[in-house]
């Protein structure tokens, strides 16, 4: 499938959980980012973790 970049594009969300996962975190960011479809905006759900996943940059 490809994707006409010259019309405008519906923006996509994408929910993250994030609750105890610092060591997948960065992977799954990284994974969503690097997708051929740019216009995202993706939203990091932390609730209370007790480790480093708030860390993460």
């Amino acid at each position: 499938m490809e994707i006409d970049l010259t019309k405008e594009q519906d923006l996509i969300s994408i929910v993250l959980p994030a609750y105890n996962h610092e060591n997948y975190i960065d992977r799954s960011i990284d994974s969503i980012i690097s997708q051929s479809y740019k216009h995202i905006e993706l939203i990091i759900v932390n609730d209370g973790s007790t480790d480093n996943s708030t860390n993460i940059s």
